[in-house]
């Protein structure tokens, strides 16, 4: 009697990627396909099987039993072979790969990258600038993520960065010294935001002022593009001075008031991986000496 095919990899790692995320269109997303060959996987895998994988609810579905057990062996499985290929590549390629929150990537440590490639020109660094969590170990080495003050999630696991301070800025062009001393001066200026204004509201009640809610805004979804608008005029933003160093140098924002609060934290995380032991010590200790230096 001839042996039976193996299910189909593609299938395989259709399942694989809708039971991790317990859904079909984000295992789509995340292998670059439609949804609806995702869902003709699924489905040619139970039958090769003869199993049901998936209970298919109204909005979304839930892994069966046989699902859960196939998809915990299949995890295993595909880690293995991503730690394989890994192996195969790091005689000619040593590859860090970092999840970092995109405010500091974009803001802080690009900027400097350039020394690390300079001291470590054999490690290729795979950076991605994300707010989710990431697996360490399987989508990366290293994640940089900020924990806010107070927050009541505790506190990531890994070790302290730096802490963010903040305090108003506007443009210097057109600015009197005389109006930037007051906390009040704020209030003749649009409050530019990157959050759903928190931030701003946290540092009305620290100066213990009035009228954020009589206020002018204007909301961005990405810090960057708050201070560049804050660099054009548009109004006032809360500068991080870790973030706009080189525009405080050079005069291009001016502080406003005389209030500072503390919003948090930033933290590295690093994955256990021995295969990538040596790359994370090189990283985590150039990036303590790009602390110490700013």
């Amino acid at each position: 009697m001839p042996a039976r095919r193996p299910p189909s990899l593609l299938a395989l790692r259709a399942f694989e990627a809708a039971a991790r995320r317990l859904s079909f269109t984000a295992a789509a997303h995340e292998l670059n396909v439609s949804q609806a060959a995702v869902s003709r996987h699924v489905r040619s895998l139970e039958a090769d099987i003869g199993r049901e994988l998936f209970r298919r609810l109204h909005r979304h579905v839930e892994l069966t039993a046989a699902g859960q057990r196939l998809a915990s062996e299949l995890n295993v499985a595909f880690l293995g072979i991503r730690r394989a290929v890994e192996i195969a590549r790091r005689s000619s390629v040593r590859r860090l790969k970092l999840t970092v929150e995109p405010a500091f990537a974009s803001r802080w440590l690009v900027p400097r990258l350039g020394s690390f490639a300079a001291a470590h020109p054999q490690i290729e660094l795979d950076l991605e600038t994300s707010d989710e969590l990431r697996v360490l170990g399987r989508d990366a080495d290293i994640a940089i993520r900020y924990v806010a003050a107070g927050a009541r999630s505790k506190r990531p696991g890994g070790r302290r960065l730096l802490s963010i301070e903040a305090a108003p800025v506007i443009c210097a062009a057109g600015s009197r010294p005389a109006e930037l001393r007051a906390d009040s001066a704020v209030l003749g200026h649009r409050l530019l935001h990157d959050d759903d204004g928190r931030a701003w509201r946290s540092w009305f009640v620290a100066a213990n002022l009035a009228g954020f809610e009589g206020a002018r805004h204007q909301y961005f979804s990405d810090y960057s593009l708050a201070i560049a608008a804050a660099l054009q005029g548009q109004g006032a933003l809360l500068g991080a001075a870790a973030f706009i160093q080189p525009e405080l140098r050079s005069g291009r924002l001016v502080e406003l008031g005389r209030t500072r609060v503390s919003f948090g934290s930033y933290w590295l995380l690093e994955s256990r991986e021995r295969s990538t032991a040596t790359l994370r010590a090189a990283f985590s200790r150039w990036i303590d000496g790009e602390i110490r230096k700013s």
